[in-house]
């Protein structure tokens, strides 16, 4: 930059982003133009309206309806936000309000004392117009609705800062933390449903995870096939494998490493055993398996051994998980030097029918089953999982679902990608789940997309004018924006009219 002031030398060099025509969230276009399509923010109002059992979010007309503010709060989360503040981002971002589903965000104030009235009965209904908008997409992608389905039941926590930060707890790590609960549909791998509890309750009550179930059962499309339900050991329990075949629902369940479990693992013969599934090394074998107060058949008791040597287990921690696999006399044999190497055993209870899946085949499946850890990653790199930011409850409820559907719009996004194997465009050998780009790789490569935002010609004077001066027929503006191409794409798009 040449001198300023008669000044010899360089002067300073200012960089700045003042264009009103640039936006830095131009990927918003894709997730938006979605949206619209599949009317999101209308089922969304039209769900809150039906819940009559609470006070109604708003009261009033004027300003966002509650279902554009739910989809504004979740594209902010979508190009990054962390905290409710982070609505102000958005909020400027005047460039790109055309592109994205809900054009004029609210801001950070509005938007906290808006989530303060969101009571569980109003997130059921956000979850219900989510399952709305999900079997439409499956429905014009040609996707079978009879299908089986899986669903996958885990927990994560969310570390908070400030004691008065209500329904949190100690987790096990003695971390003041929430912990989020959710159900996924692990074959379109989307969220259904959640419940956020304090990080003190690791283990819920089997009564809380049936009603989770059944809630994501309800938001199936009705000709749904068998579901399966997929658990680690925190979840088994008696109660919920009675509760799951009463309402129709197999299981496979990691069961417990108690006494019990031990005595069990010495009824396997060793011609027993054989190899897993994609697992090199491990090795399955079955024995029946009732357990006490069970009224049914005899369960399958899966068994999955895998070779440790001594040296590694001498590099780790007393405390570590490792060790807590090895039974007790065995390992004891391998720390005094008596035996080289030994086995870390795991154990699978399930009551799929042995016609249908091999020994093998359900440790395998069940195995599947760290899908939603990688669902859990997702919201927490790519999405705001990581972190509660109000003190209020209600409001982080809020924040959790808000989460869970920025994630599922990212799925949807995904699924009308040809890559993604959801249409017929798609190589016959694409995987499917494999070529599912991560949450985070979306996240810092597409939705901050920085692009030159356009008005175009009006059709009435054949200029730029201002947005709504000379409508055209049918029309409240003239001119829509839309964001400059930077690439170009040979695959035609799927259409969703």
């Amino acid at each position: 930059m040449n001198a300023a002031n008669g000044d010899r030398g360089p002067g300073r060099i200012i960089f700045r982003a003042d264009d009103p025509t640039l936006t830095g969230h131009a990927g918003l276009a894709i997730s938006g133009e979605l949206l619209r399509n599949l009317r999101l923010v209308e089922l969304v109002d039209a769900e809150l309206a039906a819940v009559n059992r609470v006070a109604a979010v708003k009261q009033r007309r004027r300003g966002l309806s509650p279902g554009a503010f739910v989809v504004s709060l979740a594209e902010c989360q979508l190009i990054g936000g962390e905290c409710f503040d982070d609505m102000e981002v958005v909020r400027a971002d005047t460039a790109g309000a055309a592109l994205r589903a809900v054009a004029g965000a609210p801001s950070a104030p509005t938007a906290r004392q808006l989530a303060y009235r969101f009571k569980p009965a109003h997130i059921r209904a956000v979850e219900r117009a989510m399952a709305r908008c999900g079997n439409e997409l499956d429905r014009r992608l040609g996707r079978d609705a009879d299908e089986d389905v899986t669903f996958d039941l885990d927990a994560t926590d969310s570390v908070v800062y400030g004691r008065q930060k209500q329904g949190t707890g100690r987790s096990r790590s003695g971390h003041l933390a929430y912990s989020s609960y959710a159900v996924t549909w692990a074959q379109r791998g989307r969220a259904l449903t959640s419940e956020l509890k304090g990080g003190n309750q690791a283990r819920i009550k089997a009564s809380s995870s049936l009603s989770m179930l059944a809630r994501a059962k309800r938001l199936l499309p009705s000709e749904h096939g068998q579901i399966t339900v997929r658990g680690d050991n925190g979840f088994y329990s008696l109660e919920l494998m009675m509760g799951c075949r009463k309402r129709g629902m197999r299981f496979t369940l990691s069961a417990t490493r108690t006494s019990l479990m031990w005595a069990k693992l010495s009824e396997i013969a060793q011609d027993a055993w054989q190899d897993a599934i994609d697992m090199r090394g491990a090795q399955v074998a079955e024995i029946p398996f009732t357990p006490q107060g069970w009224e049914h058949e005899p369960l399958r008791l899966i068994v999955r051994r895998v070779p440790v040597t001594a040296a590694e287990l001498a590099a780790t921690s007393p405390r570590s998980r490792r060790r807590r696999t090895i039974p007790p006399e065995q390992l004891q044999m391998v720390l005094d030097g008596q035996l080289d190497s030994t086995f870390a055993y795991s154990f699978i209870v399930s009551d799929i029918p042995a016609s249908e899946m091999s020994t093998s085949e359900v440790e395998h499946f069940h195995r599947q089953r760290a899908q939603i850890e990688e669902r859990f990653k997702d919201a927490k790199l790519g999405q705001a999982l990581r972190h509660l930011p109000s003190g209020k409850l209600n409001a982080n409820r809020l924040w959790l679902c808000c989460c869970l559907l920025a994630l599922n719009i990212t799925a949807w996004v995904c699924d009308i990608s040809p890559a993604a194997g959801a249409c017929a465009i798609a190589p016959d050998d694409t995987p499917t789940q494999r070529t599912r780009q991560h949450q985070r790789t979306r996240h810092r490569g597409l939705t901050p997309s920085p692009n030159v935002v356009t008005p175009r010609r009006c059709a009435t004077c054949s200029s730029a004018c201002p947005a709504g001066s000379h409508a055209p027929p049918g029309r409240s503006s003239c001119t829509s924006r839309k964001a400059t191409p930077t690439s170009t794409c040979s695959t035609p798009p799927i259409r969703l009219r």
